[in-house]
């Protein structure tokens, strides 16, 4: 937009397309709001061209956060006043010491001062509720252009030719803006035109002077971003100061470059500028919160659309893969269950053959499942056996009665302290052996019993295999509870008793 007509462009795809100009008048205000209200409210750019923009270079002492942004309002309200639209930008990274040696920085204050001519249009926006992401400027535009642009000098001014304003001067130092003036726009052409123009970049140079914005006794580099015709047109100008060095940028060959469609005969650079602001998506410069209030809640509103569509993707797929998992476990079902019938009917074959038991199918289930458990266990009781033999053959006055095994893998337990005081916790066993005998011949003499037994007890635990012996029962009952009956040296009678070997190797 310029100071007096408003100029309306459409991005889409990656095309841009021209809707027209609007006039600054109250009739053309009225087509445009009705314009708005006509078209989906889509993301809006403003972008200013006028010549109420200021440019003031300040030093401003070294801080940080709160402060800084405090430090910055103040320095706006005391170039500016009140009510004004400022941007500050900071000018380098590497800060600067002043003389007194404090850091201090250097920023570059842009403002649109006083209402201007941008406030009718955007509260025009804001009362259709359009979405303003932000409202920018050229100068600030072309500085991100600028440094897409090859070779160009450390000192340079930009010329360049706006559709809606005219002929706009931006110098840069080292790629960044540090002053930008609107001159009046150009004649019919000619070198009239020219040399009139000549005299625009003269003048701004003496201001650049003044500022000492320009090295004293460096030439100017001035890149005219225009058509062939004007470029000729301002070589050939009379009274071209020798200092001023004149660069040519073809504007349609950089158009054709970035895909753009170059207008003949027009030497103004509106396509190339918005198609570097469409594309780079700047952020915004000069308009407040609440003048974005309604792009924050467009984008809140994407931005919800963009998870509803993320959860509706992402329960299709789950969905999908539920309904994979569920064919997939419908068509094992179908294979288990023509297995289960295969095995029924050969089950079914097979019992004819099977010979007459009268005991029931559980019985024999209970039969088949310890035989297998009988085939897999490595312990039978034919070393504990042969252990006990060998001691018998020692003791010939012993007979045995009962002979007890058992066997359990899990077993494992410390065995319990026998008669002549083993260890509890010592020696553990997988197997047992019960015996139940009795001294035979047998002359009463229970001392001589007892003492018999504990002897072929020891015998026993020497045996390597075992691991402990417990004497279960004497023929004597010698416990403090016991009753004692009978006659001393009276007739032989029996002399039972009763031990218990404890074996570790399986």
């Amino acid at each position: 937009m310029g100071t007096n007509r408003l100029r309306l462009f459409h991005w889409h795809r990656g095309r841009l397309s021209d809707s027209g100009v609007i006039e600054a008048n109250a009739q053309a205000r009225a087509d445009f709001k009705a314009y708005l209200a006509a078209r989906p409210a889509g993301p809006v750019y403003l972008l200013a061209d006028v010549a109420e923009e200021e440019f003031r270079p300040e030093t401003v002492p070294h801080a940080r956060g709160a402060d800084r942004k405090a430090l910055i309002r103040r320095k706006q309200a005391r170039l500016f006043g009140p009510g004004a639209r400022v941007y500050a930008e900071r000018q380098g990274r590497e800060q600067r010491r002043e003389p007194g040696g404090r850091r201090a920085e250097r920023l570059l204050f842009m403002a649109l001062s006083g209402r201007g001519p941008v406030e009718p249009w955007v509260e025009l926006l804001c009362a259709q509720k359009v979405p303003l992401q932000g409202i920018l400027s050229v100068p600030a535009l072309l500085q991100s252009l600028l440094r897409r642009l090859p070779d160009i000098a450390p000192h340079a001014l930009l010329l360049t030719l706006q559709s809606v304003s005219g002929w706009r001067q931006s110098f840069f130092a080292n790629g960044q803006l540090k002053a930008s003036r609107l001159g009046p726009p150009p004649g019919p052409g000619g070198p009239p035109a020219a040399a009139l123009l000549l005299a625009e970049i003269e003048q701004f140079r003496r201001y650049l002077a003044s500022l000492r914005l320009m090295p004293e006794g460096q030439p100017l580099d001035v890149y005219v971003l225009a058509d062939e015709a004007l470029q000729r047109a301002l070589a050939r100008a009379p009274g071209r100061p020798p200092d001023l060095r004149l660069h040519g940028l073809e504007l349609a060959r950089l158009e054709r470059q970035r895909a753009l469609r170059p207008q003949p005969g027009s030497p103004c650079c509106d396509q190339l500028l918005l198609q570097q602001l469409f594309r780079t998506r700047p952020a915004n410069r000069y308009a407040s919160a609440a003048e974005r209030r309604y792009a924050r809640l467009a984008t809140a509103r994407r931005a919800i659309h963009a998870g509803a569509v993320f959860l509706l993707l992402g329960g299709l797929i789950h969905s999908g893969l539920n309904v994979i998992n569920g064919l997939g476990y419908r068509q094992a079902a179908a294979e288990f269950a023509g297995q289960a019938g295969r095995y029924r009917a050969a089950e079914e074959q097979a019992q004819p053959l099977l010979p007459e038991t009268g005991a029931p199918p559980g019985a024999i289930r209970a039969a088949v499942a310890s035989a297998a458990g009988l085939r897999q266990s490595r312990a039978t009781p034919r070393e504990a056996l042969a252990l006990l033999g060998g001691a018998l053959e020692s003791f010939p006055d012993i007979r045995p009665l009962t002979i007890t095994w058992a066997h359990d893998p899990g077993m494992d337990a410390p065995a319990a302290a026998d008669a002549d005081g083993a260890s509890a916790d010592g020696p553990r066993y997988r197997q047992s052996l019960t015996l139940a005998a009795r001294i035979e011949p047998f002359a009463g003499d229970y001392r001589a019993a007892i003492l018999r037994v504990r002897e072929f007890a020891r015998a026993l635990r020497a045996l390597a295999p075992v691991r402990a012996v417990e004497i279960e029962a004497l023929p004597l009952d010698l416990s403090p509870g016991a009753v004692l009956q009978g006659q001393g040296g009276g007739p032989a009678g029996a002399a039972p008793f009763a031990l218990k070997a404890l074996l570790g190797a399986d």
